[in-house]
């Protein structure tokens, strides 16, 4: 999906998380921008791959399956199974970004 052709407006954050791959590697990432069905997010020496399925924890929210959409170096997106609830979305805004704390 083309990122002009979006189904849902997603947000510009920067909340840490972590990821574990189904080979039980686990890795502290950056979440970059996230929306109802996915995010996007920094992992520095990504080797994921496309169409693996993750394990998202968003902060302390998840873990969330994943699957891996898309990787530009260390730039990943992925799709959520299943969408977040709005109020996860919104407190994960709220109350987890960290791009004025620095």
């Amino acid at each position: 999906m083309s990122r002009e052709n979006r189904r849902e407006e997603r947000f510009v954050v920067e909340v840490a998380g972590r990821y574990r791959a189904r080979h039980g590697m686990s890795r502290d990432i950056w979440i970059k921008d996230i929306s109802e069905y996915g995010c996007r997010f920094f992992d520095k020496f990504s080797i994921l791959e496309i169409d693996s399925v993750i394990l998202i924890k968003v902060g302390n929210i998840g873990p969330i399956p994943t699957e891996v959409k898309w990787r530009d170096g260390s730039t990943v997106g992925g799709e959520f199974e299943r969408p977040l609830h709005p109020s996860v979305l919104e407190h994960i805004r709220r109350e987890m970004d960290h791009r004025d704390s620095h």
